[in-house]
């Protein structure tokens, strides 16, 4: 669920998207109200400059929504038109009209019943369909650019398959898969030279993204730009991007790659384990799965229940029959997919798109089980190789596998040192942490600093749909069912106890592990009791979210263990040191209010260990467990540009001295492999002592660090000296980074957002997460919110 306000800037309510001034213009509308606006301001706009789909919805029998826009995009070329002109002239004749001058101009977020609104690379107006108030107002965007070609490219409108928003993914995922980044202002960027632009104009857009021979109008629609990468050899890795924005979404993916990937990723969320119907139901859902697949990704039909149900396929262990047609259908894509009966006692079961077993018997076979191992087939039938599912090994054996040419290779001997090795099965990955924007810079030295400022840059311009609030749960939490199906739930520390013995299995086996921890010592404390008391209360809200055929867990922070009290029309809970409010006539509100408990849930754990991304909610049972969706902020950051300018010039002058200070392979040789782990300290202990000074007092904090060596020591101090204009940039890097992300959250915590937060009676919670497919950031106020945090006794 994403919580935003929608497009319309213009309302009689800041915070009210309801009360939107401006509303759709019909199809028929769209040109005379165009003709008034060039008429009435002596513009020059022409068909060509609608962007979007403005103006082009025709369906006569379909709905107003399908012959209507949301608003009138136009393209204007600043250097023909320049913003302040178009300012200008919209205030004159506003003047004109006799609206006060104070009425004329939005302000911000306390004001937005005016008629203009200046917002950076854009320019909006309140605009009478046809020229007339009486027919109501339209929004009007004058998108500004100095490359009106680009910008008429970059804002295609989408088909009845794929929408211009989809369109844009796929621009974006492409240029990533290459290696680069697409702006819809820029063109083709290189993120490693400072984004740099490669090409700006579409032919050689064309050629970077699809390949050689591409044109321009070979990127009119996200269908052409598919058919045109269909056997590039690194289509999974141009699509990436493409595919996971329709997995966040719930949609189904139309087009796939062929291959047995993704039946591995099936078999990854255990789809074929819960299909299991026990004897023939087996082969009637399987095959009806994989018709399915293939309609759905082939002809795009987009109807996984009737495509499932015209297959012939039967009812499933797991529910509705539509579910894992869909999950089954967004998976597989329609090739290889083998699957078995129960204990590997009969035959494999091939099925394909054409049913042809022996085309099959040429390529690799996989079979997937419910237990995240994949058998690996050979080509002969004869062959079995076990893989564990996140072995580094087992990508390569199914690239191998899957491409008959190759087919054999796959079964070549390999070294066991590339075997996969679990993780101890009483861990929990602390490793997938999240990375603050500043410790970006020495944790990946320019690279790292260049993506940081990139980020925080993109958040004036859209970014903001990516960045997402960040909750203060308390305690963490670890839920889920283990091998045997039984129910566990536990705290952190339970969980990773040696052994297995924190995780609890009933209520009270919960309290007594949180009352005995230390020996007991807190066991008689009234909070301590009522802590524990609460745990095994939230027990049974717990068990009864989890399917009972799911193994595995669920890792997470606890947010209120009863619907929280309602206070001036807001739920208000305080987990940790943040006090949230959220209005209960919200979506999120309302949620709430059907709840007993509430998680926000970080990762999926299996039982080994091994950790994944939560893409799907709809996994849980029922409404007493709220997991609480991503909240994304609504609002344009204010970024302070000027300085993230500035520290880029310093970033491109000094990058090489950076990078060679942070080295890896230097730092191995001299022994000091965790130096990034010795400044992460370091930075901790800043947020202790104060933020002022960073980098200039390491030397007096180092020689008091009891657990590195003197000699050590005296090497780190010698080689900063030795690199001295490299550490001074680093330092001076992050500190501006730092200042600059403490400004956009200082303007994000003033939004009229649907959750609000206060720590310590002050506006702000925790901060916000921004999502990035190289690794999400972290958007936190050191000096506030963590400095209160670390003070916390617990």
């Amino acid at each position: 669920m994403i919580l935003k306000e929608g497009g319309n800037v213009f309302k009689t309510e800041p915070k009210d998207p309801e009360s939107a001034i401006t509303q759709r213009i019909a199809t028929s509308d769209v040109n005379p109200t165009i003709d008034w606006l060039n008429k009435t301001f002596g513009f020059k706009f022409i068909d060509e400059d609608r962007l979007g789909t403005t103006g082009q919805k025709v369906k006569p029998d379909g709905t107003f929504e399908e012959n209507s826009s949301g608003d009138i995009d136009l393209n204007v070329d600043i250097r023909e038109l320049p913003k302040e002109e178009i300012i200008a002239k919209l205030t004159s004749w506003c003047k004109k009209q006799g609206i006060p001058d104070l009425e004329i101009m939005n302000k911000g977020r306390t004001f937005t019943k005016g008629w203009v609104a200046n917002a950076g690379l854009q320019v909006h107006f309140r605009t009478p369909i046809n020229g007339d108030p009486k027919n109501g107002f339209v929004q009007t965007d004058f998108m500004l650019t100095d490359n009106p070609d680009l910008q008429r490219g970059a804002k295609r409108g989408g088909t009845e398959k794929f929408t211009g928003a989809d369109r844009a993914v796929l621009l974006s995922s492409l240029a990533r898969g290459r290696g680069y980044k697409f702006s819809p202002t820029k063109g083709i960027v290189d993120p490693n030279n400072g984004d740099a632009v490669i090409a700006n104009n579409w032919d050689k857009i064309a050629e970077i993204l699809l390949g050689k021979g591409a044109t321009e109008k070979d990127t009119h629609t996200a269908e052409q730009m598919l058919a045109k990468i269909k056997n590039d050899p690194n289509y999974e890795e141009l699509v990436a991007g493409f595919k996971s924005s329709f997995e966040k979404q719930g949609r189904i993916f139309p087009e796939t790659a062929k291959g047995i990937h993704h039946g591995i990723m099936l078999a990854e969320k255990n789809i074929i384990g819960k299909a299991f119907d026990k004897g023939k139901g087996l082969v009637k859902t399987a095959v009806a799965g994989a018709k399915a697949g293939y309609d759905i990704s082939s002809q795009g039909t987009g109807k996984p229940l009737a495509t499932y149900k015209k297959a012939g396929g039967g009812q499933t262990t797991v529910g509705q029959a539509g579910n894992l047609a869909k999950t089954i259908g967004n998976k597989i894509g329609g090739n290889n997919v083998i699957m078995r009966k129960d204990n590997f006692d009969d035959v494999k079961i091939a099925v394909n798109q054409t049913q042809k077993i022996a085309k099959l018997k040429q390529q690799g076979w996989a079979v997937f089980d419910p237990n995240r191992v994949v058998q690996m087939v050979s080509p002969d039938g004869k062959q079995i190789k076990d893989i564990k599912v996140g072995d580094p090994w087992y990508d390569k054996q199914l690239a191998l596998a899957r491409d008959p040419k190759t087919a054999q290779d796959a079964w070549k001997p390999y070294d066991p040192k590339d075997k996969y090795k679990p993780t101890k099965k009483e861990s929990i990955n602390e490793d997938a942490r999240i990375d603050h924007a500043e410790d970006l810079v020495y944790l990946q030295g320019s690279q790292g600093a260049m993506r940081a400022l990139a980020s925080l840059r993109n958040m004036s311009q859209g970014g903001q749909g990516n960045v997402t609030l960040k909750w203060d749960g308390s305690p963490a939490v670890v839920f889920g069912r283990n091998d045997e199906g039984e129910f566990v739930f536990t705290d952190k520390g339970g969980f990773v106890k040696k052994g297995g013995v924190g995780r609890t299995t009933s209520p009270d086996a919960l309290k007594q592990e949180l009352l005995m921890r230390k020996g007991g010592i807190n066991k008689d404390k009234p909070d301590r009791i009522a802590f524990a008391d609460n745990m095994g209360q939230a027990f049974g809200v717990f068990e009864k979210a989890v399917p009972k055929d799911y193994r595995g867990y669920f890792k997470g922070d606890l947010l209120y263990y009863n619907t929280p009290p309602v206070i001036e029309k807001n739920f208000v809970f305080e987990p940790n040191i943040v006090e949230y409010a959220v209005d209960v006539a919200s979506d999120l509100g309302k949620k709430i209010a059907k709840s007993t408990a509430g998680v926000v849930v970080h990762r999926m754990v299996d039982p080994d260990g091994s950790e994944h991304p939560l893409k799907d909610l709809d996994i849980f049972q029922g409404n007493d467990l709220l997991v609480v969706p991503p909240v994304t902020i609504e609002q344009p950051a204010q970024v302070p540009n000027v300085e993230l300018d500035r520290l880029e010039q310093i970033i491109k002058k000094d990058s090489a001295d950076i990078d060679s200070l942070l080295d890896q392979n230097k730092l191995r040789q001299m022994q000091m492999t965790d130096f990034a782990k010795i400044i992460y300290k370091y930075m901790n202990s800043k947020v202790d002592t104060g933020l002022d000074n960073l980098g200039r007092d390491f030397t007096k904090w180092l020689v008091a660090q009891k657990g590195i060596s003197p000699k050590k020591q005296q090497k780190i101090i010698e080689y900063i000296k030795q690199n001295m204009n490299a550490w001074t940039s680093l330092f001076e890097v992050i500190t501006g980074i730092m200042k600059a992300k403490d400004s956009i959250i200082a303007d994000l915590d003033k939004n009229p957002n649907t959750v609000k937060a206060k720590t310590a009676g002050k506006e702000g919670g925790e901060g916000y997460v921004l999502a990035h497919p190289e690794g999400d950031i972290k958007l936190v106020n050191r000096a506030g919110f963590t400095a209160a945090n670390r003070a916390v006794e617990r």
